[in-house]
């Protein structure tokens, strides 16, 4: 096994030292907790978390890019559902019943959606 020797701050060797009392008042023997082993551990971890980065900067999922493409498909659906209630509203089997009125069916479903959002979202002004 290659031996590497590296430095640290006071603060990063009172925390492995922390991590080997863990491990020892956990049942660890000197030769399971000790601070070779439980820096190997931790380089190896580093490792793990630095190629994850990484791959994740080469491509990986962009929430940015998520929520953009969620908030141009909701719009392109909200603004479809409104023509729609429009094309539908000017029915005739339907004209001239209130609560098929474009302006009706939009409130409605505000109101449902505010709702629901609602349950979700409390509004955290009103506490």
């Amino acid at each position: 096994m290659p031996r590497l020797q590296t430095f640290v701050s006071n603060e990063i060797e009172q925390e492995i030292v922390d991590i080997i009392n863990v491990k020892r008042s956990e049942g660890a023997t000197k030769d399971e907790a000790n601070v070779s082993n439980t820096t190997s551990m931790l380089i190896e971890l580093g490792i793990r978390v630095y190629k994850l980065q990484r791959v994740k900067q080469e491509g990986g999922f962009s929430q940015a890019e998520f929520n953009k493409v969620m908030l141009e498909n909701m719009m392109k659906t909200s603004l479809i559902c409104q023509k729609l209630l429009r094309i539908n509203s000017n029915n005739s089997e339907i004209k001239g019943i209130e609560e098929f009125a474009f302006n009706a069916m939009a409130a409605q479903i505000k109101n449902t959606a505010t709702g629901v959002v609602t349950q979700f979202f409390p509004n955290t002004e009103d506490e």
